[in-house]
């Protein structure tokens, strides 16, 4: 058995701005609801954020630093300095708020800034030492909790004997400001989703997502199941839902939703206007069960927490009493300290022609008909650049950007908020709209990078030369949420794009089922498309239409299948785990053909009895060096032509083969992992979207849970022809040098 291992979550006080709606009318909170600038009118957490949505920091050029919220600016911004979250590659780190000062118009009002808070080494055989070291500006006194005392300097050594959460305190007359984190003490715990006959669980708001007040409007979704409802004359005609929901914001019931009016066990609503102080609050979905089918009873989701802030000031507010061109909205320009607020009032912003988009620190609330709100918020067609970074969207709805000719993009640093205000429902089109829509064959470079989305997903259609993510941490997209994901040409327009790269984005499609197909990645049948470095969690399928180069992924807990396969997909270096598979996991349907399944370990972590096979091969396939284990249905279930060598089975059914062949290279044996994962999710997901916990910390934390022990049989045991000597069984290599060996580094 392997060393326990001291895992470092990092949490942060910071700042964001949600007001939350619908794809039904909500109230319209015009110019009552601002957008979130961070410390704002709390004088506080400001600025910039390295993570996400780190406000829009105090007035006055203080900025104070946002650490890590919700998506928005990225990490530069007001005297304040750098927020953030970016790993450091020692530990979690991560800025917090800037403290809660007067008034935050001022910036001699300001409370400390907490630049950073971090723990190094990571991870320990055991108890031992550990340093906790910051960066503080405009404290009279710094002190950490449990014993640890006022500090000087900027850093200090601990003895870590059990899991305990440090609280670094910076304090001076005007406030004190305060971060967080916590250093666990062996083998993490993990959370895995709910599950059973009956449970109850949060959709959205996302887990750390931030609001402002004082009157704040939440789209609410929840599941609520109950596998005993399954006759017509039960609830909601018995679709397996709960009888009726009730959702509590801190204690309080605010919304009831009843089976008639559920998709099938996802209940949805929406409470404008909710009066709530600043300060964190939480959220859970109570289900509620009836005596038919019986027995009567309740089961309450676990709770999510938000923060409200007070409003901030703005350097300018612009009030909509009409549709704008797009000459008259080409150039909004803010800053971290002095954003920009333009109250839509339900009109549009709209145009066609050659102006260059220039949006940067922009609040844009309340754009397109709540009415309609399938109906775009912002609808722009043109040949000129377009530059939109720092923007926060809420209470709005979709944003839609053609782009022709040669005109670049760089959409980067942005905050989709939960409550757009696009459909979301049964169907994944038609009943749901994306957040974001991108489209037009421009042949320029273009970036989508940085970005975190709450609700729906970013809509790629007949699109050329677009990168999404990027290199860095700071490049990352977080999508968390309903109906969350990245989709490339869909609905019959498969293989219309070229030159996309998908790369170290983070997308959880929180899915429970009850709403059909759900789906992450849609990589639309594109030959030319890379997807690499990712995370991808969740859904129906979690990745569909890959007929380009899929490696160095992480997929969690797919749901029908992991993946559909398309002609030409080259499937390397992959690490699928968990889920369901009871259609496939590698699900080749329409007899495809020369698809290339090498070097991935699928481990299926011993669930679903009823899941059908890892791979479904149709019309044909290499199936070479792949790691199986933990899976208690057919590995590969052949249909078509496979040929199939060099893989290595454990703990999975037998004969791995459905027509039982016995490749010359194959192995049954323990492969001696270090320490394989016991739960869905071994990471803490509101990190992610707080930008505390990086994309590569996670890759690089699940490379040494599956990283091969020495004397492993997997290890250069590899089909030598694609990659060289030294190639190892499995995603992961642990012997002889390869230079394909790159997931998790």
């Amino acid at each position: 058995m392997s060393p326990p291992q001291i895992i470092i979550f990092l949490c942060v006080c910071a700042q964001l701005h949600l007001a939350c709606s619908s794809d039904s009318v909500g109230a319209d909170g015009g110019s009552t609801v601002g957008a979130d600038a961070g410390g704002g009118a709390t004088g506080g957490a400001g600025g910039n954020g390295g993570a996400t949505d780190a406000g829009g920091g105090a007035t006055g050029g203080a900025g104070g630093n946002g650490g890590a919220t919700d998506a928005g600016d990225d990490a530069t911004g007001g005297t304040g300095g750098n927020g953030g979250a970016t790993d450091a590659g020692g530990g979690a780190t991560g800025g917090a708020d800037g403290g809660r000062g007067t008034d935050g118009s001022d910036g001699q009002s300001l409370a400390p800034t907490i630049t950073s808070f971090k723990a190094v080494p990571m991870a320990l055989p055991s108890a031992g030492k550990s340093t906790l070291s910051w960066v503080v500006s405009g404290a009279d006194s710094v002190s950490i909790d449990h014993g640890v005392g006022t500090v000087a300097g900027q850093s200090v050594d601990i003895t870590v004997s059990a899991t305990t959460t440090y609280t670094l305190t910076a304090t001076n007359t005007r406030g004190s400001s305060t971060a967080g984190l916590t250093v666990t003490v062996g083998a993490p715990t993990g959370v895995d989703p709910p599950g059973g006959n009956r449970f109850a669980a949060m959709v959205a708001p996302v887990d750390g997502e931030t609001f402002l007040g004082p009157a704040v409007d939440l789209r609410l979704i929840g599941v609520a199941k109950d596998a005993n409802n399954y006759r017509g004359n039960g609830p909601g005609g018995g679709h397996s839902q709960a009888a009726s929901v009730q959702f509590f914001v801190d204690g309080v019931s605010l919304l009831t939703v009843d089976a008639a009016n559920s998709d099938y066990w996802v209940f949805k609503g929406f409470v404008p206007a909710l009066s709530l102080p600043p300060g964190d609050h939480t959220v859970f979905v109570r289900a509620i069960y009836s005596a038919t089918p019986g027995p009567t009873g309740q089961a309450d989701s676990r709770p999510v927490t938000i923060t409200v802030n007070a409003p901030p000031p703005y350097g300018q507010t612009v009030e909509m009493a009409g549709d704008l061109t797009l000459a008259e909205a080409a150039s909004w320009v803010g800053t971290a300290a002095s954003r920009i607020r333009v109250n839509g009032h339900g009109h549009v912003i709209r145009g066609t022609g050659a102006a260059a988009i220039d949006w940067q620190y922009v609040d844009f609330y309340d754009l397109g008909n709540a009415a309609d709100t399938a109906a775009n918020g912002i609808d722009v067609t043109t040949t000129g650049n377009v530059s939109v970074q720092n923007c926060r969207f809420d209470y709005s709805n979709p944003t839609r950007f053609s782009l022709g000719g040669t005109a670049t993009a760089d959409i980067r640093g942005n905050l989709f908020r939960s409550n757009m205000r696009q459909p979301l429902g049964q169907l994944p089109y038609g009943d749901s709209h994306p957040a974001i829509k991108l489209t037009g064959g421009s042949t320029g470079k273009k970036t989508f990078a940085g970005n975190n989305v709450g609700a729906g997903w970013v809509d790629f259609q007949a699109v050329n030369q677009w990168t999404v993510g990027g290199d860095t941490d700071a490049d990352s997209n977080i999508l968390v949420g309903p109906r969350a994901g990245i989709h490339f040409d869909y609905m019959g327009r498969s293989g219309a794009s070229s030159n996309i790269i998908v790369k170290r984005n983070y997308s959880d499609h929180i899915y429970y089922g009850g709403w059909s197909q759900g789906n992450n990645l849609e990589a639309g049948g594109n030959s030319s498309l890379v997807a690499e470095h990712n995370i991808l969690i969740g859904s129906s399928w979690t990745i569909r239409g890959m007929a380009g180069e899929f490696r160095y992924n992480l997929v969690l807990m797919g749901g029908e299948d992991w993946m559909w396969l398309d002609t030409g997909a080259n499937v390397h270096h992959n690490l699928f785990v968990g889920g369901d598979n009871n259609r496939s996991g590698l699900y080749n349907t329409y007899n495809n053909t020369d698809i290339l399944i090498q070097n991935n370990t699928l481990d299926g972590m011993n669930g679903m009895t009823g899941g059908v096979n890892a791979i479904l091969v149709t019309g044909s396939e290499t199936v070479t060096s792949n790691l199986f284990m933990n899976l208690p249905y057919t590995s590969v279930t052949v249909n078509g032509t496979l040929m199939a060598d060099y893989n290595l089975f454990w703990n999975s059914k037998s004969p791995p083969y459905s027509d039982a062949r016995m490749p010359a290279h194959d192995m049954s044996a323990d492969p001696q992992l270090s320490s394989p994962a016991a739960h869905a999710y071994e990471f803490d997901e509101k990190a992610v979207w707080l930008r505390t916990q990086a994309v590569h910390d996670i890759l690089s934390a699940y490379r040494a849970k599956y990283l091969p022990k020495v004397g492993s049989p997997v290890i250069d045991e590899g089909d030598p022809t694609p990659f060289g000597a030294g190639n190892d069984i499995g995603a992961i290599g642990n012997g002889t040098a390869n230079a394909a060996d790159l997931f998790g580094r």
